[in-house]
């Protein structure tokens, strides 16, 4: 287990640049700031197993330590957001606790279903038991940090 976020970051040099951009499969996760951000490559780098069920990015933004796991995703909303609560218990498991008010989850995909019940559903149960917020946008999800 890492004591705090820059020992992980020091431990996976590999998978982490100074990047405040994801991109894959042409959706694209962006922050909008001119602060300090990590990104980290979570599948295939930081977690390897083909077991775990994981998302694709993690970024950490320095000035504050809030965590931002992000997935670039198909159609498949509901495979996302599982995959990003599998990512954080396996942080709170194997690698470093990051606190509740500290998550935020981002959730990129080809197509996102008209604002129904299912992705305010999502949004809801994240908020009340896993994060702060999420966001679920079609392409493109320029984020600004408040």
């Amino acid at each position: 287990m890492h004591s705090n976020l820059n020992d992980l970051i020091a431990s996976y040099p590999v998978c982490c640049s100074k990047s405040k951009v994801a991109s894959e499969n042409g959706k694209i996760f962006e922050i909008n700031s001119n602060e300090d951000f990590t990104r980290i490559k979570i599948d295939g780098c930081l977690i390897t197993s083909q077991n775990v069920e994981k998302c694709d990015f993690g970024f950490v933004r320095h000035s504050n330590d809030n965590f931002y796991f992000v997935e670039l995703k198909g159609k498949k909303i509901e495979k996302a957001y599982n995959q990003i609560l599998s990512t954080i218990d396996y942080f709170n498991r194997n690698l470093i606790v990051i606190p509740k008010e500290n998550r935020f989850g981002f959730i990129v995909s080809s197509s996102v279903p008209k604002a129904g019940i299912s992705t305010n559903n999502l949004k809801q149960d994240f908020a009340k038991k896993h994060g702060r917020i999420l966001e679920i946008k079609n392409k493109v999800l320029l984020y600004t940090p408040k």
